[in-house]
């Protein structure tokens, strides 16, 4: 089970990676067409975009995972022991909730826009969307494994 965990948390990091190497790609190519050829290209801003959704709705359950998000402990170090932990539970939860808003309403809204095309790469546009279904769900995935944690050292 670890195994597979890794793997999938690697494989994030290295589509956001990928992505992102995609996007300076094709700014240098717009940026070649553009100044060097005089001739502008029409999908890349949106192709650009559309990457940054995917890295955004990936990169929040990376950074997440890692204890990047923003905590403030001040309230928090004022707390008896067992007090804390049930504040950071909460807080755990709290994520959870938050992926799984994300995935449904996500979803829904990639439902409805999958009838629309892009203008410029002419692609559904749920494609976009489909990155707040993918980033929901691993944002679950991890909410899911830290929550976990968390109960097995409370009972120890």
């Amino acid at each position: 089970m670890k195994r597979a965990v890794a793997a999938i948390d690697r494989g994030a990091e290295l589509l956001v990676a990928a992505v992102f190497a995609v996007i300076v790609c094709i700014a240098l190519l717009q940026v070649f067409h553009r100044f060097a050829l005089n001739s502008s290209l029409s999908w890349s801003e949106e192709a650009q975009i559309f990457g940054h959704i995917w890295i955004v709705f990936l990169g929040i359950p990376i950074a997440y995972r890692r204890g990047a998000h923003l905590y403030i402990e001040t309230f928090c170090d004022k707390l008896p022991t067992r007090a804390r932990a049930v504040f950071d539970l909460a807080v755990e939860l709290l994520w959870a909730a938050f992926a799984a808003s994300l995935m449904v309403l996500g979803w829904m809204v990639a439902r409805i826009a999958h009838l629309q095309e892009s203008p410029g790469l002419e692609v559904p546009m749920s494609y976009p969307y489909a990155g707040m279904v993918a980033g929901g769900a691993y944002l679950l995935l991890v909410a899911a494994r830290r929550i976990g944690g968390r109960i097995r050292i409370d009972r120890a």
